[in-house]
């Protein structure tokens, strides 16, 4: 799934699914913005989003020892 994530500073501030969205965030925040020196930076990357299941929790097989009796 495609992903646009927006950046305040260098800081993750959050993420949309379209680059008009991610626009109209960045936007919102720099309304919030109250001195024109200490303005953030913002940015925006483009990305695919991926999930990352955890590894199966059973526990694999014993191996029998090299030696058999």
């Amino acid at each position: 799934m495609k992903r646009f994530y927006v950046f305040k500073d260098g800081r993750m501030e959050g993420s949309t699914a379209t680059r008009e969205r991610a626009i109209d965030m960045i936007r919102q925040y720099q309304k919030l913005e109250t001195h024109p020196f200490l303005r953030s930076e913002f940015s925006m990357i483009e990305g695919e989003e991926e999930f990352i299941p955890y590894p199966s929790q059973q526990k694999p097989p014993r191996k029998k020892s090299g030696m058999e009796r």
